[in-house]
């Protein structure tokens, strides 16, 4: 009896062979890749971030009040295409806050050491930091700020949350420094939202109510103003928790053997 290829004789009778497909050795079981879709995700990130910087400038230009219209124009597009890249207005705005964050973080962590600076330099190069992106970008901030509509005001509390970690990230890098202490979490995490609302609010008087506001101090001295507004919440948690420290002298030096040994 002649058997064709894919049959094989199997009880005098011929039968059909079922080939089951092998996976590539290199694809894990279950994972199927699609190049056309890691280039469509690419660039999908990639649209998503010209979108974003557009939104910065058109912001910085035009004003916290700005639409998701003129943002559109200021990316060359079309107000339709906006929303096939975000979910909706508060999406957008989320975006432009992680961009904020993200400049800020980009900004601070290269200019501070908490190895060989003291808690004083510390504070102001990173207020020095804040405030240079503030003047850059005022707009930017009384948008979150001032937030004047519902997305806005979802988004600014998103935003705010995002700046707040970043306070309680250097909040944990003292933290580390002092280790041996064993300090109160609580307290700590007290005072880096404390250290955030102070910024916040003082950004907000500093900026004035509208784009044609003045500055209400030079930005010098309101530097100066803030790194000790910044200070006074550094050293009344120190108080509250029992610490003597020197503030300009570098962390792991700043408390005294006796009272970190307490």
């Amino acid at each position: 009896m002649p058997v064709c290829p894919g049959q094989r004789l199997r009880h005098g009778k011929v039968r059909d062979v079922v080939r089951i497909p092998r996976p590539h050795p290199g694809t894990k079981p279950g994972v199927k890749v699609d190049a056309r879709s890691e280039r469509w995700r690419e660039h999908r990130k990639k649209v998503r971030g010209e979108i974003v910087e557009a939104a910065f400038r058109a912001i910085d230009r035009l004003g916290p009040d700005v639409s998701v219209r003129e943002i559109a124009a200021e990316a060359g597009t079309a107000k339709p295409k906006i929303y096939r890249h975000f979910t909706d207005k508060s999406d957008l705005f989320q975006a432009i806050g992680e961009r904020l964050r993200d400049m800020l973080w980009a900004a601070i962590f290269p200019s501070i050491d908490f190895s060989t600076n003291s808690a004083r330099e510390v504070i102001r190069r990173s207020v020095e930091e804040y405030v240079n992106l503030v003047d850059q970008h005022p707009n930017v901030l009384r948008f979150f700020i001032q937030g004047r509509f519902p997305e806005q005001s979802e988004a600014t509390i998103r935003t705010l949350n995002e700046g707040r970690e970043i306070t309680l990230a250097m909040a944990e890098m003292f933290n580390n420094e002092l280790r041996e202490m064993q300090l109160d979490r609580a307290a700590i995490e007290l005072a880096a939202f404390a250290a955030f609302g102070s910024a916040e609010s003082a950004t907000d008087w500093w900026l004035g109510p509208s784009p044609d506001s003045p500055r209400r101090m030079p930005r010098e001295e309101f530097v100066t103003h803030l790194t000790t507004i910044m200070m006074g919440v550094i050293n009344g948690t120190a108080e509250v928790l029992g610490i003597q420290y020197d503030p300009d002298l570098p962390l792991h030096n700043a408390v005294p053997r006796s009272s970190a040994a307490s």
